[in-house]
């Protein structure tokens, strides 16, 4: 079912739409962390430390897919809240041939560059053959992970949030069996195939679902199947979101270096923590993903005081999980990192990594809440180089603090950049999303709506 986000009370729509993608965010982020943890409990902490070591790698990855997805979600929302169906089957046609080809020239760059890659960033030589195998298996089903996220995003600009979610859900509980039988005999190989067979069934499941839906949009003209204009507005939206995310990997690279130095007790530490942070930060961004696909419809259908009232429904939504995530985590962070431990090793020094990470940046969850939601705002409606700044605040802030203060401060230093990045960079994102004319009173009061 199409779900039309410019009717209705803006906080009810709100919900009732994101609850559905909250659901999605939080089963996909359970392939990372079904991988994470199965391989350090039944591979050890050196398979730990190199899901670790691959992960800015992969994150680079996940960017270009989330902006494929952001981008195509953006105008395939805008088509839609104009109810041009025509331009929306188009926009959905080209969106999937242009990145489908994309993806598999990037995994072919990939594998040729992986271990080279991992040896520059100083991985330490007793994970570096088990980082390699594991990368490798993940660029073989970079293609099912830019294409999956690309159907999600159309799903979305439709107003539909559930049926993506239906087939994460399978996904997900198949990728977790998967990881549990094949690590023991494969050890990582085997956590990077489940992986790759749960995403390729999450993908050919997810597309199969976009042509039926599409079959039931009513167009009176006949649509192309591949736009060179419809191309350039994509790549106009989803490159900056692209850029964004794949910005704030490298920094996350860089940093990488860092830690990767401090040997891979810590490298394992620093992973559980992380992979702990990317779970809750998840969930807020696909808050803001929802908003801007609600900004996106309403701002094609010139509904501007809908905007405002919108920004502030998914502030209150999204903060309240914040409140809940930081709770949890906070409170439970010894017990949660150990669930990525193994019993028979000597994990002290790792456990004290991971923990130390995650108390000292889930009390800025709050922050980094309000950045994202500002940023959705922005981008949904036009606001792109907003978005951008705001994000190369927090990308330059976090890599400068993290080479600033390790000299005095060791690991520590490493994690306080996160916070220092976040805090500041929500100031910008705030500053652009109060500027954004059409969120202003004279505008609005000028269109009427």
């Amino acid at each position: 079912m199409n779900t039309d986000l410019t009717v209705g009370k803006p906080w009810k729509v709100l919900l009732k739409y994101i609850l559905p993608l909250l659901g999605s965010a939080v089963f996909q982020q359970l392939y990372t962390l079904a991988d994470t943890v199965i391989a350090g409990k039944f591979a050890g902490r050196s398979a730990l430390a190199a899901i670790g070591a691959s992960t800015a790698i992969v994150n680079i990855l996940m960017a270009i897919a989330l902006g494929a997805n952001a981008g195509c979600a953006v105008l395939v929302s805008r088509c839609f809240g104009a109810k041009e169906n025509a331009k929306v089957k188009s926009s959905v046609y080209t969106g999937l041939i242009a990145f489908g080809a994309f993806s598999v020239l990037l995994m072919t760059a990939g594998l040729a560059s992986c271990a080279p890659i991992l040896r520059a960033l100083k991985t330490p030589s007793n994970v570096l053959d088990a980082s390699v195998v594991y990368l490798n298996i993940y660029y073989m089903g970079l293609p099912f992970l830019i294409l999956y996220n690309l159907g999600t995003g159309i799903f979305s600009a439709l107003g539909d949030s559930r049926t993506p979610f239906y087939f994460l859900v399978f996904s997900s509980v198949t990728n977790v069996i998967l990881d549990y039988f094949m690590v023991r005999p494969w050890g990582i190989a085997g956590v990077a195939w489940a992986t790759f067979i749960a995403q390729g069934a999450a993908c050919l499941l997810t597309l199969f679902a976009v042509f039926l839906r599409l079959k039931k949009i009513k167009t009176e003209e006949k649509p192309k199947i591949f736009s060179g204009a419809l191309l350039k507005m994509l790549l106009l939206l989803a490159l900056p979101v692209a850029l964004q995310n794949s910005f704030v990997s490298v920094g996350n690279l860089i940093v990488q270096v860092k830690i990767n130095g401090y040997g891979d007790a810590v490298m394992a530490g620093f992973t559980a923590g992380s992979k702990l942070m990317i779970f809750c930060t998840t969930c807020f961004c696909t808050c803001a993903n929802g908003l801007t696909n609600f900004v996106s419809q309403n701002y094609g259908a010139h509904e501007f005081t809908r905007i405002k009232r919108g920004f502030y429904a998914e502030l209150v939504i999204s903060t309240l999980l914040v409140a809940a995530f930081f709770a949890a985590v906070f409170s439970f962070a010894e017990p949660l990192v150990k669930l990525f431990l193994s019993e028979e090793e000597d994990t002290a020094k790792t456990l004290e990594a991971g923990v130390q990470f995650v108390r000292i940046v889930s009390p800025f969850f709050f922050a980094v809440n309000v950045k994202v939601s500002a940023d959705a705002a922005v981008r949904g409606s036009g606001g792109n180089a907003g978005f951008m700044v705001s994000t190369f605040t927090d990308l330059l802030l976090r890599v400068a603090f993290a080479f600033i203060l390790t000299p005095s401060m060791g690991f520590a230093g490493v994690c306080w950049a996160w916070p220092v990045g976040w805090t500041l960079s929500t100031f910008v994102a705030l500053a652009y999303y109060f500027r954004r004319p059409c969120l202003k009173k004279s505008y609005i009061a000028a269109s009427g709506r």
